[in-house]
């Protein structure tokens, strides 16, 4: 099935003119998670638009009249081509959008260098900061120099994007698995609580947890640097650098790299395993503490596969297996413990 995106009401929202109809409209398509993410990328997308034209005034409504037109006229094609009762639902192919965004902050930003230039003689550029957020689940994105990033759920990220820099660095709040574009005239760095991570072009995860003593870099290909306070480790593949935050300390040793990045798989499958080892996993999986009281016995295996299913249902389905019960506390914090035995009334 042809997944539609309606791009005339995402257009309406980013310049505020929804009208109350199409604001319902926009609403419900807006309550589907992968249709948010989408929404996300395009709002960042017009902010850094915006951004870099801070300085200069251009005529809005004519360029959007102009864009507006050229998304008609592309309509108009489709619809041509494949179905003449398709343009109806104002619908246009994303990669045909982001052409067109794209094609609009060119022109913007040409205008706007050059004026600059104009009026100071000279063009000192403005750096601009494009900031990617995971909220309620995990995504993924391609950073402007090409680096793909896997984002886990409560995680921020943002990437400087100044042309002029000698470096390509990013600021990140939570969790995130990088595969770094090489290019090694322009380093890439990772800033974290303080901790900088150098790399040049490799494959890494990074877990940043604000709740957690550590800073964990586990390092699956490559070769990439991590400092602190002057002090700097190298890490080989299939090492992991520990950070602990409470006395500034900074280790290396062996680690378990494609466990720490085993979240960004699109399964996990499980071939009778203890309940012990399904919880290591779904607690990376879904970023969450699990608590096991350590008098519950663990001769139970399981055999199933993780997709997309919500923590609360995978462990209400073990529940039915296993005599356990289980509770989320404030801080989303699983606690699981043995259900108490019934005991049967003896009979007179």
């Amino acid at each position: 099935m042809k997944n539609n995106i309606p791009w005339d009401l995402i257009i309406a929202k980013l310049r505020q003119n929804l009208s109350s109809e199409d604001e319902i409209e926009f609403n419900n398509w807006l309550g589907l998670e992968k249709n948010k993410n989408l929404f996300l990328q395009v709002e960042i997308l017009w902010e850094n638009i915006q951004t870099k034209t801070l300085k200069y005034v251009p005529d809005v409504d004519y360029y959007w009249e102009e864009l507006s037109a050229r998304l008609h006229d592309e309509k108009l094609k489709i619809s041509n081509k494949e179905n003449p009762f398709q343009d109806r639902n104002r619908y246009v192919p994303i990669k045909r959008f982001y052409r067109f965004i794209a094609a609009a902050s060119i022109f913007l930003l040409i205008s706007f260098t050059s004026a600059y230039f104009i009026g100071k003689n000279k063009l000192n550029e403005q750096a601009t900061f494009l900031t990617y957020s995971s909220l309620t689940g995990k995504s993924k994105m391609v950073l402007p120099d090409g680096t793909e990033v896997w984002l886990h759920s409560t995680t921020t990220l943002t990437y400087n994007s100044s042309i002029t820099s000698d470096t390509r660095e990013v600021n990140l709040q939570g969790e995130a698995y990088f595969n770094v574009t090489h290019n090694p005239s322009k380093p890439f760095i990772v800033n974290t609580n303080g901790v900088s991570i150098k790399v040049y072009g490799t494959k890494f995860n990074v877990n940043s947890i604000s709740s957690s003593n550590n800073i964990l870099v586990s390092l699956v290909e490559g070769s990439v640097s991590m400092g602190k306070n002057g002090k700097n480790v190298i890490l080989k593949p299939g090492e992991e650098g520990r950070f602990n935050k409470l006395n500034n300390t900074i280790e290396v040793s062996k680690g378990d790299v494609y466990y720490a990045k085993s979240w960004t798989n699109d399964q996990l499958r499980f071939e009778n395993k203890s309940l012990r080892y399904v919880c290591h996993y779904l607690s990376k999986w879904y970023s969450v503490d699990i608590d096991i009281d350590p008098r519950m016995a663990d001769d139970q295996s399981y055999t199933f596969t993780l997709r997309n299913e919500a923590l609360e249902e995978i462990i209400r389905i073990i529940s039915r297996i296993s005599p356990i019960e289980y509770s989320f506390n404030e801080d989303n914090k699983l606690t699981l413990k043995q259900k108490p035995k019934t005991i049967m009334p003896m009979k007179q």
